[in-house]
């Protein structure tokens, strides 16, 4: 078993920075740059404030988008969250790593698995929510 020590507080991707929250999901430029995948395969772009709770509240009511998708946002982004707090903790523990492109892509499949075990109207498969996520979401391109 491992114990971090107070004295180690520095980010897990060797940044140098402080380890905090803030800078943990949204300002170290190793975790961070999942943000950049998952806008990508939105097809949006975006700036995004700095706060935690702004950030989520920002990604929810992405403009543009209706009403309708804010669920499915609100899912994307905590199990964003979830694959860097995941990817941080296999660093430190594991001695692992992988790169934002793969963490972009377990985020995919980890949505799409949430969405289909809680959601009995969610009739789309992997590859539809992969490539055509927007309809999926009910947004009509």
């Amino acid at each position: 078993m491992r114990v971090l020590l107070l004295a180690n507080l520095t980010c897990v991707s060797g940044c140098g920075e402080p380890e905090t929250a803030t800078h943990l999901f949204f300002g170290c430029n190793t975790f961070s740059s999942l943000w950049a995948h998952i806008l990508h395969w939105l097809g949006i772009s975006a700036v995004f404030p700095g706060d935690i709770r702004q950030h989520l509240l920002q990604f929810i009511n992405m403009a543009g988008l209706p009403r309708v998708t804010h669920s499915f946002l609100k899912i994307i982004w905590f199990v964003s969250v979830w694959a860097i707090w995941k990817e941080r903790n296999n660093r430190v523990f594991q001695d692992t790593t992988c790169d934002s492109s793969t963490l972009a892509e377990k985020v995919k499949l980890n949505s799409f698995m949430w969405l289909k075990s809680t959601e009995a109207s969610f009739n789309y498969n992997y590859h539809d929510w992969w490539k055509h996520l927007l309809p999926c979401m009910g947004v009509t391109v």
